[in-house]
């Protein structure tokens, strides 16, 4: 899915300025139309998909007024969707089509954010039932919400409201240009220099003999590359978006990464799905008499489903399984959280929690459960010619993670581009030059702007 990355983005970019001319006073005109547009070229059955989604929830919102059950039905249709486009992998295998498995190896054909389309469409509709928001005054209007180009490759998801308002106020200013730069460089620097440096060591651990708790380490190695992976993109289109003047949410806190614990972990890590799941399911599901009396149960429940809007298996079924039973074992066993402890307790909380965050990796990455004990419980085994082949790679992973780190560190809760925006200019122009300068000698470009959540 080469295609699906950094062209697409661009192109989507060169669209959004160049029709911004044209609807000055309502850019979100702009938007929709370049979304379709980039949609249309890179991705044309997503369009089509999201286009008749977007038509059926239109219709759905606007008749929810009616005695007739229609958020039943919506939610139904959606989510109906949805299951069956995930469980795709489990029967599309036994079709043959010149040999070649096109529904697979074509990008171009594959339906691409269904999971962010339909939540954010979901969470539409519920809040017209509840009264909180009036259904859209126009299919364009909740298209533009819906359609989206910045947040269909990795969200963040966001309510209606939070998006259409700043549709409607939308402009390009040169600071929003600025600013939007700022978070594309940030980006594109977490994407090519770590995450995919990352990417290529991964590669290698999986395809060497390493075996028993040395597989431990293949899974840490995955933890860091989707963090640096998933947020690179996230930063990325916040700075698309910012462009124009649209704020998208943050989805991870800083420094994640040295976590204490697993209720620490997840109230950074993808907020607003958490956060989706908290408002949109478990608040919805408390107020029931069964769930009432067990909210741990309904905890647990909570993150297997989470756990399968990954994918459809046991396997993604198991690790949310895990993440969930994790946080409820902490509760038992009131760990304390180490906030405010010494370095070494600090520090041994930020090892136990990675320790437990490569074994969960595993889980999500390994393709069985039986491939995975086989691998641990053999003697352990740690192939040192990966040392010899990665260790140039190895050391601009460190040196470059470190670097990130200081940059997390200087900035405390603030954004990079609010950040870079308060830091003295001669400070900013050596960070540009830094992180410019990074790109292009350190950068693998091997693998282009690819993003593994676009998989969800």
């Amino acid at each position: 899915m080469a295609q699906i990355g950094l062209f697409s983005s661009v192109v989507y970019l060169f669209f959004a300025l160049s029709f911004s001319f044209i609807f000055r006073k309502q850019a979100w005109k702009a938007l929709l139309i370049s979304s379709i547009l980039t949609l249309g070229i890179f991705m044309p059955l997503t369009l089509l998909v999201f286009l008749i989604g977007s038509g059926i929830v239109y219709q759905i919102g606007m008749n929810m007024p009616s005695s007739f059950p229609w958020k039943s039905l919506g939610i139904g249709i959606l989510t109906g969707f949805l299951i069956l486009y995930k469980l795709k992998e489990s029967w599309i295998d036994h079709l043959s089509l010149l040999e070649v498995n096109f529904w697979e190896k074509s990008g171009v054909w594959q339906i691409v954010g269904l999971s962010f389309f339909v939540f954010n469409a979901i969470s539409y509709l519920i809040d017209i039932k509840r009264r909180f928001i009036q259904p859209a005054d126009s299919f364009l209007k909740l298209a533009s919400y819906l359609l989206y180009f910045p947040t269909l490759h990795a969200g963040p998801l966001h309510r209606f409201t939070y998006l259409s308002q700043q549709f409607d106020q939308a402009k390009i200013t040169e600071r929003s240009v600025t600013n939007g730069l700022r978070l594309i460089l940030w980006g594109l620097f977490k994407n090519f220099v770590i995450a995919q440096r990352l990417n290529q060591l991964l590669i290698s651990l999986r395809g060497s003999e390493i075996a028993g708790w040395w597989t431990l380490l293949i899974g840490c190695v995955f933890f860091f590359y989707i963090y640096f992976s998933f947020s690179s993109f996230i930063d990325f289109f916040q700075g698309v978006s910012e462009i124009f003047n649209i704020r998208l949410k943050d989805n991870f806190h800083k420094r994640i990464y040295f976590s204490r614990n697993r209720h620490e972990f997840w109230k950074g890590w993808h907020i607003t799905l958490n956060e989706w799941f908290r408002d949109y399911f478990f608040y919805w599901q408390i107020k029931f008499k069964f769930w009432r009396n067990k909210p741990y149960l309904l905890l647990l429940v909570t993150y297997m489903l989470i756990g399968l809007w990954h994918g459809i298996s046991w396997q993604y079924l198991l690790w949310g399984f895990l993440n969930g039973a994790w946080i409820l074992a902490e509760k038992a066993l009131q760990l304390p959280k180490f906030r405010h402890e010494g370095l070494l307790k600090q520090s041994l909380s930020i090892i136990y929690h990675i320790a437990g965050c490569s074994f969960i990796a595993l889980v999500f990455i390994y393709p069985t459960l039986g491939d995975l004990w086989d691998k641990i419980q053999m003697p352990y085994y740690f192939p040192t010619e990966i040392w010899f082949l990665q260790r140039r790679n190895i050391c601009i992973i460190l040196i470059m993670f470190i670097l990130v780190d200081l940059y997390h560190l200087w900035s405390k809760e603030e954004r990079m581009d609010s950040f870079l925006e308060r830091v003295s200019p001669w400070k900013r122009r050596l960070i540009y030059g830094q992180l410019v300068l990074s790109i292009l000698v350190f950068g693998d470009f091997s693998g282009g702007l690819n993003n593994y959540y676009l998989a969800f």
